[in-house]
């Protein structure tokens, strides 16, 4: 395993977006709203568990945004990938399906949430000092 590009978190559970091929399938795995699913063996990302991203928008490094679908999903027992926010997890839960401008929307939410401090660090659409 490449440790530059992992990091293993103890949260229980965190939230996230997951794309699917048009029939709901990732990888050749059928999936269903409202169902939780149990990876069997070692999470590692990139290579083997159940996979999303934090931020939304993401997902289309990994799927075409026209013919593909989108659910908010919950995971737990993850790993991160450092250099983007995707997550393999042993424990996922898919929450609802949702459309490409939902998908875009919650993207926006995210770079806003993440770019809006404060303090004396402050950067870019913030307030404070530097």
């Amino acid at each position: 395993m490449n440790e530059e590009k992992t990091q293993t978190v103890n949260q229980i559970v965190i939230h996230g977006f997951k794309g699917f091929d048009k029939n709901f399938k990732c990888m050749g795995f059928q999936f269903e709203v409202g169902k939780t699913y149990i990876h069997q063996g070692e999470v590692l990302i990139c290579n083997s568990g159940f996979h999303f991203c934090e931020n939304p928008l993401d997902i289309f490094q990994y799927y075409f945004p026209t013919n593909s679908r989108f659910a908010v999903v919950e995971g737990d027992d993850i790993q991160k990938h450092i250099k983007d926010t995707k997550v393999a997890c042993k424990k996922l839960e898919i929450k609802s399906e949702i459309s490409l401008r939902e998908i875009i929307d919650f993207g926006v939410e995210f770079i806003v949430s993440r770019a809006t401090t404060t303090g004396d660090n402050a950067h870019s659409a913030t307030t404070g000092k530097n």
